[in-house]
């Protein structure tokens, strides 16, 4: 039984300067399919478990009954805060929904948060890592049956200087159960 983390990419910066509707936490502005939602959102997990679409809106990934899916969420400005004038953007999942067809079924996601350490170059040696730990927060969803299944994750852009929420989105990739 595997855990199969994806990490799910947001392009704020992009995703604000195309004028999107902002929607709202009940009616997010669903940001279409495949060239559409490719254009902002970016998934990937470990290899072994992608059938296509790798780096896209749109990843299938397969997994087996018993399986576990771990999703997190990011964007490349999260915490790129330089001046007050920059545009700085962070992103929370919420809002997970499914439909099952031709049988196929997981559980729905619980939010938990995990403790993560991360490891940049040091100011003192190019070469010599340091660490920084902090708190990850992830939604963990079980595979509970054989089949198809197209889901769909909403998400909040909040403003990483005012703390102001900017926009509601949402968008649906598929998992393939064997």
């Amino acid at each position: 039984m595997a855990t199969i983390d994806v990490l799910c990419v947001v392009d704020t910066n992009g995703l604000i300067a195309a004028n999107l509707p902002a929607g709202t936490i009940d009616k997010p502005t669903n940001l279409g399919s495949y060239q559409s939602s490719d254009a902002y959102v970016f998934m990937i997990c470990d290899g072994q478990f992608v059938v296509n679409n790798q780096g896209k809106s749109e990843l299938t990934l397969t997994a087996a009954v018993g399986d576990t899916i771990r999703w997190t969420i990011t964007d490349p400005s999260t915490g790129m805060v330089t001046d007050q004038t920059a545009h700085s953007f962070s992103t929370i999942l919420y809002g997970f929904s499914n439909n099952n067809y031709q049988g196929g079924s997981i559980s729905q996601p619980v939010l938990s948060s995990l403790p993560a350490i991360s490891y940049y170059n040091s100011l003192d040696s190019d070469t010599a890592p340091a660490a920084a730990a902090y708190m990850c927060s992830a939604w963990t969803s079980s595979v509970l049956t054989k089949g198809t299944v197209q889901y769909a994750w909403s998400f909040q852009v909040i403003d990483s200087v005012s703390g102001n929420v900017v926009g509601y989105y949402c968008w649906d990739p598929f998992i393939i159960i064997q």
